[in-house]
């Protein structure tokens, strides 16, 4: 068991806070994106007509499939077993907060009732039912926020939201312009002031500019003035790390309410109060009937938990089948990880960095992965994609209040130690077990608890100190 104490967060917490000073803003209890910071974890929900040949949310892309061929998915896109009241009860379970939907992917095609496009699921599927109203009238009902996601700058279907259009036709600036005008920013305002989305989740941020975030922006706050924006309004998420002040002035000078790191990045620290990690239960976005790589219930809390002990919120996509199922593997892992959040909760939700801190270490699944990349890369002599490193730790703390968390993932063989410990414990024990008090010392600023021979189960637990006066 390691037990380390870096002095790496003050340093992360003095550059927010010069990063705050840079934006000239503070944050405040009448902040917009404070709830992101309550709430902490929420459900990325990917769907489309791109479940139909369940290849993924780009096949219409990657295949170069044309428009003509492409939009006949959605003559058949007919989801049936389509139950948002059931979605909901899936995400309340799994201890999620907050659901964000593709409300419109780069397909361009649209889950909710359009008038700036009759290609949505109302118009031009047999369905002919507002998914979006559904959800958010199950949302509303069990206290559940709703996002939307929406691709304002990248449009397969409509002329204009593509450099190449139907993969063969150069669009023209006059294309760009009025697929601006009577797509994305009518169907933006839609959504802003039908739904009243919690936040907007803007996404590929091709040929954007500060003068046109800004009119994204505007629309939005015309209507929904509470509703959050994301960063991907006018930044990429792999242009997110190392953000210069005046990248940051320009952010905010747009509307923008927090960051979207690079799909499955989880930062080291952010130049931003608020900030948000993506992640996959398994390889893929859209549904993709092959991907079979499902993250299990310990991967999950250790990835929330590495994220929240940094500061961000976490966000876990999953992929509805066509017929408008959530596969039953990721059902089961949030099922799980919300049982988990059930005990644990309180070292989550709200909750902070502190100053104790660990290292991680390649995981090996993340090894395994990396080996067979290399192997094919001297079978073929192709380098291949980029794999995101996926980190284990032996514990990560986070804290609230006059309470440290400790989150276990590895059960301490002997007593469990922390260095440069100044602060007087008042009770310890495991959330777990809040009865049954565990033996703590603290001796020349190194505290050692002792710990039961073996866990109570196969999920990680969560030591509680309970300190005098807040560290």
């Amino acid at each position: 068991m390691k037990s380390l104490l870096l002095p790496a967060l003050m340093v992360a917490l003095a550059f927010v806070s010069n990063a705050h000073s840079a934006l000239d803003f503070e944050v405040t209890p009448e902040s917009r994106a404070n709830w992101l910071n309550e709430d902490k974890f929420g459900m990325f929900i990917h769907w489309g007509l791109y479940a139909e040949p369940a290849r993924g949310e780009w096949v219409m892309c990657t295949e170069k499939i044309p428009v003509e061929k492409y939009k006949l998915l959605a003559a058949k896109f007919n989801p049936i077993k389509f139950d948002a009241k059931e979605w909901v009860r899936i995400v309340k379970d799994a201890g999620m907060k907050y659901i964000v939907i593709t409300s419109k992917h780069h397909d361009g095609f649209a889950l909710f009732d359009s008038q700036a496009s009759d290609y949505n699921l109302v118009k031009a599927s047999p369905f002919q039912r507002d998914a979006i109203q559904e959800l958010k009238d199950a949302c509303d009902l069990a206290g559940i926020k709703l996002g939307l996601y929406y691709s304002q700058a990248k449009d397969w279907y409509h002329k204009g939201g593509e450099p190449l259009y139907d993969w063969k036709e150069q669009c023209t600036p006059e294309d760009r312009q009025h697929y601006l005008d009577t797509i994305a920013l009518p169907q933006v305002k839609e959504i802003a002031s039908k739904y009243r989305p919690s936040l907007i989740w803007f996404d590929t941020p091709q040929m954007m500019t500060t003068e046109i975030a800004r009119k994204f922006s505007d629309t939005v706050r015309s209507v929904s003035p509470d509703t959050l924006i994301n960063s991907r309004l006018l930044r990429s998420g792999a242009s997110i790390v190392g953000l210069s002040r005046e990248d940051r002035d320009v952010l905010r000078d747009v509307g923008v309410d927090y960051l979207s790191f690079r799909d499955r990045e989880i930062p080291e620290a952010s130049p931003w109060p608020y900030w948000e990690t993506c992640m996959t239960l398994n390889d893929s976005w859209g549904y993709t009937a092959n991907d079979h790589s499902w993250k299990t219930p310990q991967r999950v809390v250790q990835q929330l938990l590495e994220v929240v002990s940094k500061g961000g919120t976490f966000l876990l996509n999953v992929g509805p089948t066509a017929e408008g199922e959530i596969p039953s593997p990721s059902i089961d892992t949030l099922k799980k990880t919300g049982e988990w959040l059930q005990v644990n909760g309180e070292a989550v939700y709200g909750a902070q960095p502190t100053k104790f801190k660990t290292t991680g270490t390649p995981s090996k699944e993340f090894l395994a992965k990396k080996a067979e990349m290399e192997k094919k890369a001297a079978e073929t002599g192709s380098v291949g994609g980029h794999l995101r490193l996926e980190l284990d730790y032996a514990w990560i703390a986070t804290g609230k209040g006059k309470k440290i968390f400790i989150t276990l993932f590895d059960w301490p063989a002997e007593d469990f130690q922390l260095e440069n410990f100044d602060s007087k414990i008042k009770e310890c024990y495991l959330l777990s077990d809040p009865q049954s008090k565990l033996q703590a010392t603290l001796e020349n600023q190194k505290l050692s608890v002792k710990f039961p021979s073996r866990p109570a189960g196969d999920m990680p637990s969560v030591l509680c100190l309970k300190l005098t006066d807040c560290p």
